[in-house]
C-alpha cells in the first residue's frame, strides 16, 4: 500500500508540474505578444534604428516559444527599416526569408501582407515587372479572403500602386474606385487610399479633383497620418496648386514640406518638392531660383540613385585585406624589435670575449641583420604592391558595375529601350542644342486595344508584343531620334531637327509598318494599330507666348487621346495654333477638341473626313 501511494503521489506531482509548464508556455507567449503590440505601437510615427535590438530580441523570443507569426512580422518590419534606410541588399534577402516562412506557414493572410512587403521593396528599386507579378499572386490568394476583409483593400491600394509606378494611371484610379467600395475602418489605411487616389488624378490632370481629395485627408486623417504620409501629401497639394496656375502659393507650399525633408531619409520626396520648386520658379520668371532648385534636384537624384545601386562589398573586402595586411607589417616590426634585442643582448654576452672574436661576430651579426632588414623591406614592398593592385583592381571592378548600373536604370528592361529617367535627364540638353529655325517634334504613341491582348493571351504574350513594337519603331526612325517607353503599351518619339511635314511621313511609315506587321502571339499571328499624336517645339500659343516643351508634350498627348476618341489606328499631328491674342495653355489643353473645331488649333491626319466629337 505504501508503495502505491508513493507511485500516486508521484504521478500527482508530475501532472501538477506539466499543468504548471503549460500555464508558464502560456504566459510566456502572452508577454512575447503584448510586448511585440507595444513596439509596433511605438513605431507608429516612423523607422528607428533604436528599435532594432528590441525587435531582436523579440524575435529570438518568439521563435524559442514556436510564434511563427510574430518571426515573420519582426523580420519584415526589421527589413523595412533596412530599406528605409537603403540597405537594399539586407532587406531584400530578409523579404525573401519572411516570404519563405509565410509560404511554410499555409496562412492566407500571413502570405498576403509579406508579399505586399516584398512589393513595396521591389517599386523601390522599380523593379517593375517584379511587382506585377507578386500582385498577380496576391490577387489570386486574395480569392480565398472573407469578402469584408480589410485586407482586399490593401490589395487594391497596392495594385493601384503598381499602375502608378508603371504609368497607367487610368487602371490606377480603376482599382482605387474598387477599394473606395469595400468596408474600411481602419483610418491610416483609408488615409493611404486617399492620398494615392489624389496622386492620380494629379497625373491625369484633374487638380480640382486632387485638391478636393486632399481636403478631405487634411480633415479626417492629418492626426493618424505618419511622416511619409505627411510629406507626400505636401507635395501632392503644391503640385496641384502648381497645376492650378497658383505659382506663389505653390511655392510656399513646397518649401514648407522641403524643410520637412531635411535631415530624414525621404530623399525621393525631397527629390519631387525640389524639381516641383523649379518649374514654380520658372513659371513665375524666377530663373536664378528655378536653376538652384533644378541643380539641387539633380543632386538629390544622383544620391538617390547611388543609395539604390551602391554595393559595398567590394569596398569592405578592401577595407579589411588593408587593415590585414596593416595588422601583418606591425606583427613584424614587433618580431624585428624583439630580434634586435636579442642581438643586444647577445653582444652584451661576447663582450668579454676576445677582440677579433666579438669584431667578426659583429660583423656577422650585422650582416644578418641587413639581410634580415633587406628581406623585410623586400616582403613589405611586395605587400603593398599586391595590396595596390588589388584595390586598383577592385575599383575598377566597382567603376564598371556604377557604369553597367546606370545604363541599367536608365533602360527599360523588357524593350532595351529608353525609359522615363533617361529622357528627363537628356531632354534639356537637347532642347538647348536646338539649332534656330528648327523642330523638335514630340510624338505620343500607343497600341490600341493591348489590354484586350493581355486578357486574351496573357501578360508574357504581351511582352513580346511590346518587344516588336519597339523593334519596329527603332526600324522606321532615325539615329539621332529619341525612343522612350513611356509607361505600359505607351512609347514617346522625340525627333529634333524635323519639320512638321517630315514628321508626318514618319508617323504614316510607323503606322502602316505596325498595321502590316504579323504579332505572333503562342503561335498565332495577331494583328495590332496603334494611335499616334505629334506637336512641334518650339509652338507660339499667341504672338508673344511660346509653350514649353512639357506643355507641347501634353498637347500631342491630347492628340493621341482625340486619334483614339476619332476612330483609333490614326495619326493627329498639331501643326500650329492661330490666335489673335495669347491663349493660357491650361485653358487650350482642357478645350483642345473645341479649339480644334473653332480652328484655332490646325491640325493634320491620317484619317480622311476627320470630324472631331462634341
Amino acid at each position: 500500500m505504501s508503495w502505491l501511494k508513493g507511485c500516486w503521489c508521484y504521478c500527482m506531482l508530475l501532472i501538477a508540474y506539466e499543468a504548471h509548464s503549460a500555464d508558464t508556455v502560456t504566459q510566456q507567449k502572452q508577454t512575447i505578444s503584448a510586448a511585440f503590440e507595444q513596439l509596433k505601437f511605438q513605431m507608429k510615427s516612423g523607422y528607428e534604428l533604436s528599435s532594432l535590438p528590441q525587435l531582436r530580441v523579440i524575435r529570438s523570443q518568439a521563435a524559442h516559444y514556436a510564434q511563427r507569426e510574430i518571426v515573420i512580422h519582426t523580420i519584415l518590419i526589421e527589413a523595412s527599416i533596412r530599406q528605409h534606410f537603403g540597405d537594399y541588399k539586407h532587406s531584400l534577402s530578409m523579404h525573401y526569408e519572411a516570404l519563405d516562412m509565410a509560404e511554410q506557414l499555409n496562412n492566407p493572410r500571413i502570405m498576403v501582407k509579406t508579399l505586399l512587403a516584398v512589393i513595396d521593396l521591389e517599386l523601390d528599386l522599380e523593379r517593375f515587372d517584379h511587382a506585377a507579378r507578386y500582385i498577380n499572386r496576391v490577387v489570386q490568394i486574395g480569392n480565398s479572403l472573407q469578402s469584408g476583409d480589410e485586407l482586399l483593400v490593401h490589395i487594391k491600394l497596392w495594385q493601384a500602386r503598381t499602375h502608378l509606378e508603371r504609368g497607367s494611371f487610368r487602371q490606377a484610379q480603376h482599382e482605387l474606385d474598387l477599394g473606395r467600395k469595400l468596408p474600411l475602418e481602419d483610418k491610416r489605411l483609408s488615409a493611404e487610399l486617399l492620398l494615392t487616389e489624389a496622386q492620380v488624378a494629379l497625373k491625369l490632370g484633374d487638380y480640382l479633383l486632387s485638391q478636393t481629395l486632399l481636403s478631405e485627408f487634411s480633415a479626417k486623417y492629418m492626426l493618424v497620418a505618419d511622416t511619409k504620409a505627411k510629406l507626400n501629401y505636401q507635395l501632392a497639394l503644391a503640385a496641384s496648386t502648381l497645376q492650378a496656375g497658383m505659382f506663389t502659393e505653390a511655392i510656399t507650399l513646397a518649401m514648407t514640406g522641403l524643410d520637412q525633408t531635411f535631415h530624414t531619409r525621404y530623399l525621393e520626396e525631397q527629390s519631387s518638392l525640389q524639381r516641383l520648386l523649379a518649374s514654380a520658379f520658372a513659371q513665375v520668371g524666377n530663373y536664378q531660383q528655378a536653376h538652384l532648385y533644378l541643380k539641387r534636384y539633380s543632386l538629390t537624384e544622383r544620391a538617390l540613385d547611388q543609395q539604390k545601386r551602391n554595393n559595398k562589398v567590394l569596398q569592405l573586402e578592401a577595407q579589411y585585406a588593408l587593415a590585414h595586411q596593416q595588422q601583418q607589417v606591425s606583427l613584424l616590426e614587433k618580431d624585428n624589435t624583439l630580434k634586435a634585442q636579442q642581438i643586444v643582448q647577445h653582444r652584451q654576452v661576447l663582450e668579454n670575449s676576445k677582440l677579433t672574436q666579438q669584431r667578426w661576430l659583429l660583423i656577422g651579426v650585422l650582416c644578418a641583420a641587413a639581410i634580415v632588414f633587406v628581406y623585410w623591406r623586400w616582403q613589405n614592398i611586395r605587400y603593398t604592391t599586391r595590396l595596390e593592385t588589388q584595390v586598383a583592381q577592385r575599383t575598377a571592378e566597382l567603376k564598371e558595375r556604377n557604369e553597367r548600373l546606370q545604363a541599367l536604370s536608365f533602360t527599360d528592361s523588357l524593350t532595351g529601350l529608353n525609359n522615363r529617367h533617361y529622357f528627363f535627364s537628356t531632354i534639356d540638353s537637347q532642347i538647348n542644342a536646338l539649332k534656330p529655325k528648327h523642330d523638335i517634334i514630340f510624338c505620343m504613341i500607343d497600341i490600341d486595344h493591348f489590354k484586350r491582348i493581355n486578357d486574351t493571351y496573357g501578360h508574357a504574350a504581351g511582352d513580346l508584343v511590346l518587344q516588336s513594337f519597339a523593334d519596329i519603331l527603332k526600324q522606321c526612325t532615325r539615329s539621332s531620334d529619341l525612343l522612350v517607353r513611356w509607361g505600359g503599351e505607351e512609347f514617346l518619339l522625340v525627333m529634333p531637327d524635323m519639320s512638321t511635314r517630315d514628321a508626318q511621313e514618319v508617323v504614316e511609315r510607323i503606322r502602316q509598318q505596325v498595321e502590316r506587321f504579323p504579332f505572333i502571339v503562342n503561335g498565332e499571328t495577331v494583328q495590332c494599330t496603334c494611335s499616334i499624336g505629334f506637336a512641334p517645339y518650339p509652338l507660339m500659343t499667341g504672338e508673344f507666348k511660346q509653350a514649353s516643351w512639357e506643355q507641347v508634350l501634353e498637347l500631342a498627348d491630347s492628340g493621341l487621346y482625340l486619334a483614339k476618341e476619332v476612330n483609333r489606328n490614326t495619326w493627329i499631328g498639331l501643326d500650329s495654333v492661330s490666335a489673335s491674342e495669347p491663349i493660357d495653355f491650361d485653358y487650350l489643353l482642357k478645350n483642345y477638341k473645341e479649339q480644334v473645331r473653332l480652328g484655332s488649333i490646325v491640325i493634320s491626319s491620317s484619317y480622311e473626313g476627320l470630324q472631331v466629337p462634341v
